[in-house]
């Protein structure tokens, strides 16, 4: 019988220690860690939850939370509210308001000369002009915390504001103390409004998930949320407790369920490539938007060391982006560009605060200015945190390097055609230069003409002098700028094309001289010979003249007037 006995109360503490655990919630500030499946109904809650991998906890019924209390759920751990109205400690709010903001107050008590007092989440200055018209009687220039009325509470009380105060004003709470002496609290989220939105202070609890979170038909109030693991929200009301975050690749459902009152401008914060199912399903409304898609950073990473960058249409408010890229040339990591210096640059896509989806819609346009010419991408705008942008540049070879014979006089021209290719979709006008081993050789590719359409290849002749005797090659390449030297691979070859031998010869001066010497005295023959030649014909000429005088003189007569001759006497 005692052995009996002791086997059945061994066997029954088995089944206790291997069945679920019963407890409650730490409630002393103290830290509880689960790493089997745990049922917890109703509680308060101040402390440290750790759910850890294999842990589960079951939790429902009607929850108080104190300040600062953490729930963390680590990787293979799982927490699910189910059917939990959570209430909690300093949960506050802001209804702020702007111009036309209405409030209405429904409360059905029969007092008509009720106090109701209106707080303020700030001292208000007379600068900031606040009227508010209640049931159609304004007050104006409303100043401090608070401002005190007589109101008819046995109606709809109507509640319009009106300010010019240019940064955040609103209305923390609203008091009603009534005839029968009690005095009620309204919080700014209880409030029905149209035109505002509420602010939610800060956050009583947290709840950082690495694991699994499943809340359904619950109730929850003033929470942190950060989904770094799967979460899944079902027919489930949260107030105070936007914006929740959901890290990049991890991802929320949100279907049936609403939420009121956020700590930002969004309800739900999508990291990244974080992934959401938004489904019959809704917000604070207003200024605050459902869910956005954040990035964490917008880099753009460009395949040239220094560019002009222009985005358009970039982020939330379609953003003017016009900057320039100054990277070190021989560091490609340094070539890039941020387009998301702020948040609103980084936000991507969107759900507003009347459900209408949004997305940006934005332009890239990088270009590298050079002296060959300007190359240009445009592009749409990469909605990721980083992504290449490449740079549209030619695609161009030197050919073929043509001498027009193997032979040639040294330090006389010679020459020789390029052949040039564009095999890219960019016209382009390179330099080249031209070299006799590593030496620039001395020819007229500088004057060449060398601008090349897409598709296109042509023969571009130049003239190459050498000075010395030898068989020597000539090699044409591209001189490229120094924007371009760091990425010449993605343009051509570095190393250009090359010649066939050509032989430089200085040809002998002594076959040379007989003939400089011949043609030397046969030319002075010449000179001579027409020289004596005019001499004689001026001698001959002399002759002539004296021969004709001295003819004139002998043939001369003496003749009377009948002409005969007269002869002369002694």
């Amino acid at each position: 019988m005692r052995t009996a006995s002791f086997l059945s109360i061994l066997m029954l503490t088995s089944i206790i220690l291997c069945g679920p655990v019963l407890a409650s919630p730490p409630s002393q500030g103290d830290s509880v860690t689960i790493s089997e499946a745990v049922s917890w109904t109703d509680g308060t809650f101040d402390g440290d939850i750790i759910i850890k991998d294999g842990g589960s906890l079951h939790w429902s019924g009607d929850i108080m939370i104190e300040q600062d209390a953490k729930i963390t759920i680590e990787e293979g751990g799982t927490l699910h509210f189910d059917a939990v109205n959570i209430q909690t400690e300093n949960a506050a709010s802001t209804l702020v308001v702007y111009d036309g903001t209405e409030i209405e107050i429904d409360e059905d008590i029969e007092d008509t000369t009720a106090t109701m007092t209106v707080f303020f989440n700030i001292d208000v200055p007379e600068t900031a002009h606040l009227n508010l018209t209640i049931d159609e009687i304004t007050t104006n220039d409303i100043t401090g915390e608070s401002a005190t009325f007589t109101v008819d509470l046995s109606q709809v009380v109507n509640i319009i504001t009106d300010h010019h105060y240019p940064f955040e004003l609103g209305i923390t709470h609203i008091e009603l103390f009534h005839s029968n002496a009690e005095l009620m609290m309204l919080n700014a989220a209880e409030l029905t409004q149209t035109g505002g939105f509420v602010y939610w202070n800060q956050a009583t609890f947290s709840i950082e998930n690495h694991g699994s979170f499943m809340v359904d038909q619950s109730t929850i109030m003033a929470a942190d949320i950060a989904c770094e693991g799967a979460c899944s929200i079902e027919n489930t009301d949260l107030y105070g407790s936007g914006p929740i975050n959901v890290a990049d690749g991890s991802s929320l459902e949100f279907i049936e369920s609403t939420m009121f009152g956020s700590r930002t401008d969004e309800d739900i914060i999508l990291h990244d490539q974080a992934s959401i199912e938004y489904t019959n399903s809704s917000g604070t409304g207003g200024y605050t938007d459902s869910w956005i898609r954040l990035l964490s950073k917008r880099e753009l990473v460009v395949n040239a060391p220094v560019a002009t960058v222009l985005g358009t249409g970039i982020g939330y408010r379609g953003d003017t982006i016009n900057t320039v890229i100054y990277g070190e040339l021989n560091d490609s990591s340094t070539w890039t560009v941020n387009i998301g210096t702020n948040e609103h640059k980084r936000i991507v896509e969107w759900l507003d605060g009347n459900g209408v989806h949004g997305e940006e819609s934005a332009t890239v346009k990088v270009t590298v200015e050079t002296n060959w010419g300007n190359f240009v991408v445009d592009a749409v705008a990469p909605r990721t945190t980083s992504a290449n942008i490449d740079v549209v540049y030619p695609q161009l070879s030197i050919d073929k390097v043509e001498p027009e014979a193997v032979t040639a006089d040294t330090g006389r021209s010679h020459g020789v055609m390029v052949t040039i290719s564009n095999t890219g979709t960019i016209a382009v006008d390179p330099n080249v230069r031209c070299y006799v081993g590593d030496i620039e050789a001395s020819t007229t590719v500088t004057t060449a003409n060398w601008a090349v359409e897409p598709g296109e290849t042509k023969d571009v002749p130049i003239t190459w002098y050498h000075y010395s005797d030898g068989a020597v090659q000539l090699t044409c390449k591209f001189l490229y700028p120094d924007v371009l030297e760091p990425v010449s691979n993605l343009i051509a070859t570095e190393a250009g094309a090359t010649s066939g031998e050509v032989s430089f010869t200085t040809a002998e001066e002594v076959d040379e001289l007989p003939i400089i010497f011949y043609a030397t005295i046969i030319l002075m023959v010449v000179i001579f010979a027409v020289v004596i030649a005019a001499r004689a014909r001026i001698e001959i000429a002399k002759e002539d003249i004296l021969q004709n005088m001295n003819d004139s003189t002998e043939d001369e007569a003496w003749v009377d007037a009948d002409g005969n001759p007269i002869i002369a006497t002694e």
